[in-house]
């Protein structure tokens, strides 16, 4: 059978109360090319020898694997160890083990929830928790990074593990939509830890609704304008079609009083045809 190698890392960060823990790997044979679809068994024990995960995955194509997991701050402290073994068919098991120590710190701050929507001219609360196995320990708490048009308060700004505090937020109505980040930040007992917190600010729908009235306004504005203007040329073309007619008119009768002093047409005619003109011209005047 052909030989295979693993290799492994470990990393850790804290969120609220918990600690996340994240396996990773490559998985290749002994010139180094990476071995896909090889079979990857994780085991994780405690400090008392209990096993508190377990999980199966596969190396993608470039040999590579990952897990994550997490830890709640009652786990016990101390050094957990990591078990992996790589199986392939036509290759032989590889098998190896990693350690870490976890020492969970003396109080973590956790922010429920942890993301909020506010509308503008709106506000929205969360709780801010304190986890800490010393039930004495009194924390101070602050909150930096507010955007402008949003702003926040603390009740109280002092918490013990025994009791969580109240953030309000309230957004005006100036404030720019969009998301940011905020940090609720706890002193205590010399140590100083963060929490984060992401905000969104969303149009409230009064404020929408007030703009779409304001755009219907707006658009009937400009239809009535078009339409007073329309009237407007319409108006002003009549008029100049009346004056055309107007002055074709005057200048036909004007050829019948020439054609009556040349002889050219009888006083009957002459009567009858200045009659008709002036009849038309008095209605188009």
């Amino acid at each position: 059978l052909s030989g295979m190698l693993v290799s492994v890392s470990i990393d850790h960060s804290s969120a609220g109360s918990r600690e996340l823990i994240k396996v990773y790997g490559k998985v290749s044979d002994e010139s180094g090319s990476p071995i896909q679809n090889a079979l990857v068994s994780i085991q994780v024990d405690n400090p008392n020898g209990s096993t508190v995960h377990v999980a199966l995955v596969y190396s993608s194509k470039d040999g590579t694997f990952k897990d994550e997991f997490s830890l709640a701050m009652g786990s016990p402290e101390g050094t957990y160890t990591i078990y992996i073994t790589s199986s392939k068919l036509g290759y032989e098991d590889y098998r190896t083990k990693i350690s870490f120590t976890l020492l969970f710190p003396d109080f973590s701050l956790l922010v429920s929830p942890s993301s909020l929507k506010i509308e503008r001219g709106g506000s929205a609360d969360c709780a801010v928790t304190m986890i800490s196995k010393a039930s004495n320990l009194t924390v101070e708490l602050q909150v930096s990074g507010f955007p402008s048009g949003v702003e926040g308060s603390l009740n109280p700004s002092f918490i013990t593990p025994s009791r969580a505090s109240k953030l309000t937020l309230k957004v005006s109505s100036s404030a720019e939509v969009g998301s940011y980040n905020l940090t609720v930040v706890g002193v205590g007992g010399g140590i100083t830890r963060y929490a984060p917190l992401e905000i969104e600010v969303i149009e409230g729908e009064s404020f929408g609704f007030n703009v779409y009235l304001a755009s219907i306004l707006a658009a009937s504005l400009a239809a009535g304008l078009a339409a007073s203007r329309f009237r407007k040329r319409r108006i002003e073309a009549r008029e100049k079609r009346l004056d055309r007619e107007y002055l074709a008119y005057a200048r036909a009768v004007a050829k019948l009083e020439e054609l009556k002093a040349r002889g050219e047409i009888d006083e009957e005619t002459y009567n009858r045809l200045c009659k008709e003109y002036e009849e038309k011209l008095g209605k188009r005047g």
